[in-house]
């Protein structure tokens, strides 16, 4: 049997997507964040060895096609060789697995996970890439962003009437403490990494559905942020008049309807005829995909329509697996 192997990897997570070449998605796992500015060898090591223990689950005598964010020899890469013969390895980066999972081959990609980028390619090849820089030169609009503006809205809950949220109780008790006090305690010791940091993104975002405007206001600032980039991306490259998908990529820009929508407001204003696209598959996926593309696997229409559907039945392990990653 051959098989496409997906694997992302970053500041919150590593994931691996296991494919048929029919387009059927077998296998799915998920390890902890990867990023070496943050982790230790062994800790990367690790998460990888988890999520493709977990993709390559009861596989034996595979033919593998491997997408992942690196083609130097990898350790993890023993761990496949066990579960069959590696034909291939080559590099996907978010940018290839965004235009992947999307179907475009051109466009603007707006990324924001635990960082963020904005990545512009033209149809006569031009590209710009800009952000990325992480969470003290960049990550605008990113959930560390919006983690952190969130964080420091709870904290400054009790200053005025006019500073009051939400976030004053719904921040402590996503981070497991019982107050402000905890809070602090967890920042100022270092032991609240930046991933989970990241993940307030999430309460942060219920909060402003749930209409506490200090929480709202959260949202939107991050989003402006990252929307003004890219703006400065679309005029740099003479796309204000263009037709050109914007592309949704990454947790927040996925998840998070107020963001998204803000982003594209902003953007409509000086492209009109700019298409927003939310892609369903995520990351990993999209790699798989490029693997399938490598392999000669097709037609590639019908090979992203099975994986949407079959990715499916994987989502709630998914968000599950989420949970309770070690930090």
């Amino acid at each position: 049997m051959r098989y496409a192997l997906g694997i992302d990897s970053g500041g919150t997570k590593c994931e691996a997507v296991l494919v048929e070449e029919s387009g059927r998605i077998v296998g799915w796992g998920r390890g902890g964040p990867t990023h070496e500015f943050y982790r230790t060898r062994e800790q990367v090591e690790a998460a990888y060895d988890q999520a493709l223990r977990e993709a390559l689950a009861g596989i034996h005598q595979g033919r593998f096609w491997v997408g992942s964010p690196s083609v130097r020899t990898q350790p993890w890469e023993a761990r496949i060789a066990e579960a069959g013969e590696i034909e291939e390895v080559f590099c996907v980066g978010e940018v290839e697995a965004a235009y992947a999972c999307a179907g475009e081959d051109w466009g603007v990609i707006v990324l924001s996970g635990t960082g963020s980028f904005v990545h512009a390619r033209t149809p006569d090849g031009r590209r710009l890439h800009a952000g990325g820089m992480g969470p003290i030169l960049g990550d605008y609009g990113s959930g560390y962003d919006i983690g952190l503006r969130g964080a420091r809205a709870a904290c400054a809950s009790r200053w005025t009437a006019n500073r009051k949220t939400s976030l004053e109780q719904a921040v402590p008790r996503a981070l497991g403490v019982a107050d402000l006090l905890g809070v602090l305690h967890l920042i100022y010791t270092n032991k609240l990494g930046r991933h989970r940091l990241a993940s307030l993104a999430r309460i942060v975002n219920e909060e402003a559905e749930r209409g506490d405007p200090i929480a709202l206001r959260c949202v939107q600032e991050a989003a402006d942020s990252l929307a003004d980039l890219v703006v400065d991306v679309v005029r740099e490259l003479d796309l204000e008049e263009s037709e050109f998908p914007l592309i949704a990529s990454g947790s927040v820009a996925q998840k998070s309807c107020l963001w998204w929508e803000r982003v594209c407001r902003r953007v409509a204003e000086v492209a009109s005829r700019m298409r927003p696209v939310m892609t369903r598959l995520v990351p990993a996926a999209g790699a798989a995909l490029v693997a399938l593309r490598r392999m000669g696997a097709g037609p590639e229409n019908e090979l992203r329509a099975c994986m949407e559907q079959t990715q499916e039945s994987f989502l709630p392990h998914r968000e599950q697996a989420a949970a309770v990653v070690p930090d």
